[in-house]
C-alpha cells in the first residue's frame, strides 16, 4: 500500500497538469457529436396517455352504473 502512496507523492506535481485548449476543443467536438437528440415527445405524451386512460376509465365506471342500474 505504501507504493501506491509513494507513486502519488513523486508525481503530484502532474496532478495539476492542465491539457492545451486544442485538447480541450476536440474532446467537446467528439462529444457533441457522440450525443444523442433528446426525445421530447415522451415527456409531453405520458400525461396525454395517462389522461386517456383515465377517460376510459371514467367511462367504463359510468356505463357499468348506467346499466347495473336498470
Amino acid at each position: 500500500m505504501s507504493d501506491l502512496f509513494d507513486f502519488f507523492r513523486e508525481n503530484e506535481s502532474r496532478l495539476h497538469e492542465r491539457p492545451p485548449e486544442k485538447v480541450w476543443h476536440q474532446l467537446e467536438q467528439r462529444l457533441d457529436k457522440s450525443r444523442r437528440p433528446r426525445k421530447r415527445k415522451i415527456r409531453f405524451l405520458q400525461p396525454l396517455v395517462v389522461a386517456v386512460i383515465l377517460l376510459i376509465l371514467l367511462l367504463a365506471a359510468v356505463l357499468v352504473w348506467h346499466y347495473s342500474a336498470k
